[in-house]
C-alpha cells in the first residue's frame, strides 16, 4: 500500500506592497542615496562657484591654485613638471617637493586645460570630481569585499555621512586638503580589487588595481601608507598558494604604480637635500582618541580650527570591531585586511607623535582613511543583525533600553550634522544689544550661539581682490613685496605679477628662510635684521594683516601706503600697505636692469669686469648664457643661497633654468 504525502503547502501570498518593494525597494533607494548625496555636494560647492570663472580658494586652495598654475605653465612652455618660479620666496623650484601632494590635481588641470576648458574651472572640477565619487567608490568596494546590494548601500550611506558630517573630511576638503580627502577614500577600492584578485585570480581585478593604485599615489603620496599594510598582509598569507603568473602580475602592479609616479619622484630626490622638517600640524598623541571621542578639540593645529563633530566616525569604528570580532571568530578571510589596515591607520593617528619618522607625515590626518575603511564591516554588522533575527526576539524590556541610547545618541548625530548646516538653525540673537545675527566668522567650535561660519565655499572675497588689484597696478617690476598673512601671499602669488615673499610659512624646504614671518612669525627681530632683509630681499612693498606691532614701528624703514578693510572682521582687522625708505636693487653687487619671468632672469648694462650678485635663489639647474657661469653665493640665515656670476662676463646675459 503506497505511503500517503500531505500535499504541498501553498506559499503564502505576496502582499502588492511586498512585491513592490523587492522589486522597486533598492532601486529606489540606491537613487534616494545618490541623490542625497548630490544634493549635498552642490549645497556646499554652489554651481555659481564651482563652476564659474574663478578658482575655489581660500586656505589651503590658494596654495593649490599657485602649484597648479605654475606647474601647469611649465608643462606648457617647457614640457616639464616644475619650475624656477621667480614669483615665490626669491626664487622657488615649484613642483618639485613641496606639491608632491597635488600631483594629480596638476595633470588634471593641465589635461582639461589643454582640451579647452578655462584653467580655473578645471581646477574646480577636481573639487566636485573628489565630492562625486565617493558614493560609487563605497558601492564597489563593498560589493567587491562580498557585501550584498544592501549593506554596500548602506556603507555608501555611512560614507556620505562621514564625508560630509565628520570633522576631519569635512576640514580637509574644506580648507584644500581636497587630494588628501579624495585619496582617504580611493584606496579602498584598489584594496577591495587585490582581495578579490588574491581569492580568485580573476585578471581583471588586478588589471584594474594597478591604474587605480597609480592614479591615487599621484592624487595624494599616502596613498602608499594606506595600502601596503593591508596588501602586504593580504600577499604575506596567500604567497605560498599563488601561482608565478599571480606573484608576476603582483610585482608587475608595483613596478607599473613606481613607474607612473616616477617623473615626480625622481625630481624630488634631487631636490631633497633642501628639505627641512615637516612635523607642524596634525602631530596627535594617544589623548586625541579621549578629546575625539568626546567631540573635544584638545589642539586646533592637530584637529583642525573646527568643531570636533565625530558621532558617526565613532559610530562606524565601534560596529567596525564588533564585525572583526565575529570575522576573527568564524576565520573569515575579510578579516586580515581590515584588522591590519584599522591597525596601522590607528596606530600612526594616535601613536605617530611619539615618532620622529611618522610625526612627518602628520599622523593625526591617517584617521581619516581609517573612517573609511570601517564602514564595510560596520554596514555587514548591521545587516548580520537584522538577517539574525535577533531584534524581534528581544523581549519587551530590552527594546526600552534601546530606546534610551538612541534618546542620547540621535541628538549627538543631529549636532554634527547641524554644525554643518548652521543655516537650519534659528538666528541667534546679542544679548546684550539686541542686533540680530551675530556676524563673527572666527567662531569655530561652538553651536547654536553665536553662529558659527559656513563651512562651504564662498566667491573670492572682496578685499583680497582689492589687494590684487592695488599690487597689480603698484608693482613694476622692480623689488618685492613681502606679506604677513600667508593666505593672502598664496592668492597674490598666482593671482598678480607680483614677485612675493610669503605664503604658506611652514614650506618644507629651505627656500622658507625668504619669509621674514617664518624666522619670526611676530617680526619680532631686532631693527638691524629687519633692515638688512629688505635690503638683501630687494623689498619694495609691506602688507601686514594681523597686528604686529613689535614689526610695524618702525618708521624710518618703510612707512604707511594705505588700507584696505577686512570686511565683517569683528576687531576691524586691516590689509596695512607699506612702502620701503631704503633702497631696492635686485644686485647686491654690481649695477644694471633685471627682468624676471619663470626660468628666466634677463639682465642688462652690467659692468663685465665686476662680479654680478644677483638676489635671487640660488638653483644648481640654473645655467648662465652667453660665456658665463653660476656660483653659489652664501647668504646669512638663508641656507640656499644667492647667485654670483664671476668676472669676466658679458654686459648683457641671461640666467635660465638648464633643467
Amino acid at each position: 500500500m503506497d505511503e500517503q504525502h500531505p500535499p504541498p503547502r501553498e506559499p503564502a501570498p505576496v502582499s502588492r506592497r511586498a512585491a513592490f518593494f523587492r522589486r522597486f525597494g533598492f532601486p529606489i533607494a540606491l537613487v534616494l542615496v545618490v541623490a542625497v548625496h548630490i544634493g549635498l555636494t552642490f549645497y556646499y560647492e554652489r554651481p555659481s562657484i564651482a563652476l564659474g570663472k574663478d578658482p575655489i580658494a581660500w586656505l589651503d586652495y590658494d596654495t593649490h591654485i599657485e602649484q597648479n598654475w605654475r606647474v601647469t605653465e611649465a608643462l606648457k612652455g617647457w614640457g616639464k613638471a616644475w619650475a624656477y618660479d621667480v614669483q615665490l620666496l626669491a626664487g622657488f623650484p615649484n613642483g618639485t617637493i613641496f606639491d608632491a601632494d597635488n600631483k594629480g590635481w596638476e595633470l588634471w588641470t593641465y589635461a582639461l586645460w589643454r582640451l579647452g576648458v578655462p584653467r580655473p574651472l578645471g581646477h574646480n572640477l577636481f573639487v566636485l570630481f573628489g565630492h562625486l565619487m565617493v558614493p560609487l567608490v563605497m558601492f564597489f568596494s563593498a560589493r567587491l569585499f562580498g557585501a550584498g546590494k544592501w549593506p554596500s548601500l548602506l556603507a555608501t550611506l555611512l560614507g556620505t555621512a562621514i564625508w560630509f558630517f565628520d570633522a576631519l573630511p569635512h576640514w580637509c576638503w574644506f580648507v584644500g586638503m581636497i587630494s588628501y580627502a579624495i585619496a582617504a577614500y580611493a584606496f579602498v577600492l584598489p584594496l577591495a580589487l587585490f582581495y578579490r584578485f588574491i581569492k580568485d585570480g580573476k585578471w581583471w581585478h588586478i588589471g584594474l588595481a594597478a591604474p587605480l593604485m597609480a592614479w591615487g599615489h599621484l592624487v595624494h603620496p599616502y596613498t602608499f601608507m594606506m595600502l601596503a599594510f593591508p596588501m602586504i598582509a593580504l600577499y604575506a598569507r596567500a604567497f605560498k598558494r599563488l601561482d608565478w603568473k599571480r606573484h608576476a602580475a603582483i610585482l608587475a602592479t608595483a613596478a607599473f604604480v613606481l613607474a607612473v609616479n616616477s617623473y615626480w619622484l625622481v625630481t624630488a630626490l634631487r631636490f631633497w637635500h633642501y628639505i627641512l622638517n615637516s612635523a607642524f600640524y596634525c602631530q596627535s598623541t594617544l589623548s586625541f582618541l579621549l578629546t575625539d571621542y568626546m567631540g573635544l578639540v584638545q589642539e586646533p593645529k592637530v584637529t583642525g580650527v573646527i568643531g570636533n563633530r565625530t558621532g558617526f566616525r565613532f559610530l562606524a569604528l565601534a560596529a567596525a570591531i564588533v564585525m572583526l570580532v565575529l570575522w576573527r571568530k568564524e576565520k573569515d578571510d575579510r578579516f586580515l585586511p581590515f584588522v591590519v589596515g584599522l591597525a596601522a591607520l590607528l596606530g600612526i593617528t594616535y601613536l605617530g607623535g611619539y615618532s620622529l619618522v611618522f610625526s612627518q607625515v602628520q599622523p593625526y590626518r591617517h584617521a581619516l582613511p581609517a573612517m573609511f575603511l570601517t564602514v564595510i564591516p560596520a554596514a555587514l554588522l548591521v545587516e548580520r543583525i537584522w538577517k539574525s533575527g535577533v531584534l524581534r526576539r528581544l523581549p519587551r524590556l530590552a527594546y526600552v533600553a534601546f530606546g534610551l541610547v538612541l534618546v542620547a545618541a540621535v541628538p549627538h548625530l543631529l549636532r554634527d550634522v547641524l554644525y554643518f548646516v548652521p543655516e537650519l538653525l534659528p538666528l541667534p540673537k546679542d544679548l546684550t544689544e539686541d542686533k540680530g545675527e551675530i556676524d563673527n566668522p572666527i567662531v569655530f567650535g561652538s553651536l547654536g550661539y553665536p553662529r558659527h561660519m559656513e563651512f562651504r565655499h564662498q566667491p573670492l572675497y572682496k578685499d583680497f581682490s582689492e589687494v590684487a588689484a592695488w599690487v597689480d597696478k603698484a608693482y613694476d617690476g622692480q623689488g618685492r613685496i613681502l606679506v604677513e598673512w600667508w593666505i593672502l601671499g598664496e592668492h597674490l602669488s598666482w593671482r598678480t605679477r607680483a614677485q612675493v615673499l610669503g605664503g604658506f610659512r611652514e614650506i618644507n624646504l629651505q627656500h622658507s628662510a625668504a619669509n621674514l614671518f617664518r624666522r619670526n612669525d611676530e617680526g619680532d627681530l631686532p631693527k638691524e635684521e629687519i633692515r638688512q632683509y629688505l635690503i638683501d630681499y630687494a623689498v619694495k612693498w609691506i602688507i601686514v594683516t594681523h597686528a604686529k606691532p613689535k614689526f610695524e614701528n618702525h618708521p624710518d624703514l618703510y612707512e604707511p601706503a594705505g588700507y584696505v578693510a577686512h570686511p565683517g572682521n569683528p576687531t576691524d582687522m586691516r590689509h596695512r600697505l607699506y612702502k620701503s625708505k631704503l633702497p631696492v636693487s635686485y644686485f647686491a653687487q654690481n649695477h644694471g636692469r633685471v627682468r624676471a619671468s619663470m626660468n628666466r632672469i634677463e639682465v642688462a648694462r652690467t659692468d663685465p669686469k665686476t662680479d654680478v650678485v644677483l638676489r635671487f635663489h640660488y638653483l644648481e639647474t640654473l645655467v648662465c648664457k652667453p660665456d658665463c657661469r653660476i656660483v653659489k653665493e652664501p647668504l646669512p640665515k638663508d641656507p640656499v643661497g644667492f647667485i654670483r656670476v664671476p668676472a669676466p662676463h658679458s654686459r648683457n646675459f641671461v640666467v635660465v633654468n638648464g633643467y
